[in-house]
């Protein structure tokens, strides 16, 4: 289906799932076919309100992300756009979806910061965010996502430090965080969840993986040099990880080190040295 999403689609006031999906291809080698789905999501879609799953992931929707879909879709347990061509920002709205259960938004241009708000979804199992333009802070409020059993916000601009609030993730089984601007110790609150996976590369953390996590976890990825850094020190207090570097390191002004190891990691990639 090569198509745009026509404004008469809100009309459909008892529709239950709009799967639209799967319409970008490529033939055997890899010229394309079909960009599919098209054009912006209309606002008119807060008008299916008795919607269940919405999909409209692998084509190439543009634009942003309706509000209409945070305030009016409050049926919606799966939201599926991935792999599409959505800009903007994510709308504070989609925690008003109490019932969302699978948020995939992973390999679109998002450039927002994270809406604390999705701390509301309290019934959420996936959170994939990977693959943007997010900036910012990772908000504590993610904490609050205790049936999650899969967060990813890797591949993004992100930074700060990750929130020792994650501990509260009693659900969690895979968190990705690869591949952003990431600082600071991990939390030992993390040793507490049933991890199975954490993938930590391509990030500035300094220290080592608390104990707890090396002995529960099966997969563990990061930076595995020891190698030392540097980050100024303004940006540091700011972050408020200059005062837990150990006293033994050199804190040389106006610089301070840290580094990054890995003792517990399944699988490495190199760090600066």
């Amino acid at each position: 289906m090569s198509s745009t999403i026509g404004f008469e689609i809100g009309s459909l006031s008892n529709l239950v799932k709009l799967k639209l999906d799967n319409n970008y291809r490529l033939d055997e080698n890899d010229n394309l076919i079909s960009n599919g789905i098209q054009g912006p999501i209309p606002g008119s879609i807060g008008g299916l309100s008795k919607l269940e799953e919405l999909r409209l992931d692998n084509n190439y929707v543009g634009g942003a992300i309706p509000e209409s879909i945070g305030t009016s879709l409050q049926s919606l347990v799966v939201l599926r756009l991935e792999s599409n061509n959505l800009q903007s920002s994510i709308p504070s709205s989609i925690g008003n979806l109490a019932s969302l259960q699978y948020f995939h938004l992973w390999s679109n241009y998002i450039s927002s910061t994270i809406p604390g708000q999705l701390g509301r979804l309290t019934n959420l199992r996936e959170l994939f965010l990977d693959d943007n333009e997010l900036t910012g802070y990772i908000p504590p409020e993610l904490g609050q996502l205790t049936s999650a059993n899969y967060i990813s916000l890797a591949e993004n601009n992100l930074s700060g430090v990750i929130p020792p609030t994650f501990g509260m993730l009693s659900s969690i089984g895979r968190i990705d965080l690869q591949f952003n601007n990431l600082v600071g110790e991990v939390p030992s609150q993390l040793g507490n969840l049933p991890l199975g996976m954490l993938k930590l590369e391509g990030n500035n953390f300094y220290g080592d993986i608390p104990e707890g996590i090396c002995q529960n976890i099966q997969y563990l990825s990061g930076n595995c040099s020891t190698g030392r850094r540097r980050l100024s020190e303004s940006l540091g207090r700011e972050w408020g990880i200059v005062d837990s570097v150990p006293q033994n390191t050199p804190t040389p002004s106006p610089t301070f080190h840290y580094w990054w190891s890995c003792n517990c990691c399944t699988t490495c990639y190199p760090g600066e040295q």
